[in-house]
């Protein structure tokens, strides 16, 4: 039986333990601090549309995650900051920036549990959530997860780790759907 599984482009931004803003810019140098704007923008973009509570926590880390790793002026260079407000759609990013906004993520969620969820969800409470998390867990190792993540966000669509991911994400659906 065909299933259909959430594609890893759509977890990337539900994917944010949550680490507080350091007191030094990014990169530990004194650069500027990061317009509110900026900030609520990213928890928005992360967060979604309709967020729940949990869905604002983890925006709000993730947001101040990222700020502690990338100086606004290269979100604004990356084109995720446009004329002083987060852009509505996340553009490609270089690889470097995709790996900050992957660390960012992973500083604030657990990966493996957030895309159970994000499967729950999408399959209508089908795919048993611990089930799916489990399988995950053991199907695919967390750096091939991380080079996946930065390798959609780059729009490397072809890489093996996506490829990997992929796989795993639909064996692991399956495996957990007791429909």
């Amino acid at each position: 039986m065909l299933r259909t599984v959430l594609p890893v482009a759509l977890l990337v931004p539900l994917l944010a333990a949550c680490s507080g803003p350091s007191e030094d810019g990014p990169s530990g140098d004194d650069g500027p601090s990061p317009d509110p704007e900026v900030r609520s923008g990213l928890v928005a973009l992360y967060a979604g549309d309709h967020p729940g509570e949990q869905d604002t926590r983890n925006g709000e880390c993730f947001a101040d995650a990222l700020l502690d790793r990338v100086a606004p002026g290269e979100l604004e260079e990356a084109g995720v900051v446009v004329d002083g407000a987060v852009a509505a759609d996340l553009p490609l990013l270089d690889r470097g920036t995709a790996a900050d906004w992957v660390g960012a993520t992973f500083a604030c969620v657990d990966y493996f549990e957030e895309s159970a969820r994000a499967q729950v969800a999408f399959s209508k409470g089908e795919v048993d959530w611990r089930g799916y998390a489990a399988c995950l867990r053991e199907e695919i190792d967390v750096e091939v997860v991380r080079a996946a993540l930065v390798a959609t966000l780059a729009g490397d669509w072809s890489s093996d780790d996506v490829t990997a991911l992929s796989r795993a994400q639909a064996d692991c659906s399956t495996l957990a759907n007791p429909g």
